[in-house]
């Protein structure tokens, strides 16, 4: 497979010294940079381009048109944009990964120019959200099916949905209770089945209830 990586900083060295040394897959790689080309010339055995990216002349060079990935990693948004453009429109490249530097360009560059889009703050943001999410809750297991999870509660004393039926309990849309392990015995739960302290209660529901679950299940959550 043939892979253009665009942009040699610290992502698009340890990207190209990954692919050539853990796969048999024909890499090259583009520099603004003429000191970086040079550098990673030095270092790595693959052929450098020293050239701006998001040019026609510059993605030729790399023949662009036989290649199957192009990978834009560059500083500067609107270059990332234009290389994946270029590689889509002009050259008719199978798949475009973008990195986004900054996150409010993330849904222009994935709806117009990016198959797949890189934003390290986005990242670092669901992170910090899975962190949250396990001090309150865990998934017992992420479903494969969009925003859908299976979410595991414990009820602890004080909760609102504390010694009520569950048929009683206002639960969010498009969510739905699995079943119930109490003491070490598992209960299919039916809308009379009563919630009790120590209960570990299995949910499917949509990623956007996840707020609303824990002030269900959590007397300090606002």
């Amino acid at each position: 497979m043939n892979i253009i990586v665009v942009g040699a900083g610290n992502i698009g060295y340890y990207l190209t010294w990954s692919l050539i040394t853990s796969t048999d897959h024909e890499i090259t790689v583009i520099e603004k940079n003429n000191s970086h080309s040079i550098a990673i010339a030095d270092k790595l055995d693959v052929p450098i381009i020293n050239g701006d990216g998001s040019n026609i002349a510059i993605l030729e060079k790399a023949n662009a048109a036989h290649t199957d990935i192009l990978v834009a990693l560059t500083g500067k948004d609107e270059d990332n944009f234009i290389c994946c453009q270029l590689a889509k429109k002009h050259f008719h490249i199978k798949t475009t990964i973008a990195k986004v530097n900054n996150p409010k360009n993330f849904n222009i560059m994935k709806s117009l120019s990016s198959d797949i889009v890189i934003s390290s703050a986005n990242m670092l943001a669901e992170i910090i959200e899975q962190e949250v999410n396990a001090v309150y809750f865990h998934f017992a297991t992420r479903v494969k099916m969009g925003d859908i999870s299976i979410v595991e509660f414990i009820v602890s004393e004080g909760d609102p949905i504390q010694n009520k039926k569950i048929v009683n309990i206002a639960w969010p849309k498009d969510t739905l209770v699995i079943a119930i392990s109490r003491k070490g015995k598992s209960i299919v739960p039916s809308g009379d089945t009563i919630l009790s302290v120590g209960d570990n209660v299995i949910i499917s529901t949509k990623d956007h209830n996840k707020k609303y679950l824990r002030k269900l299940f959590n007397t300090n959550q606002k």
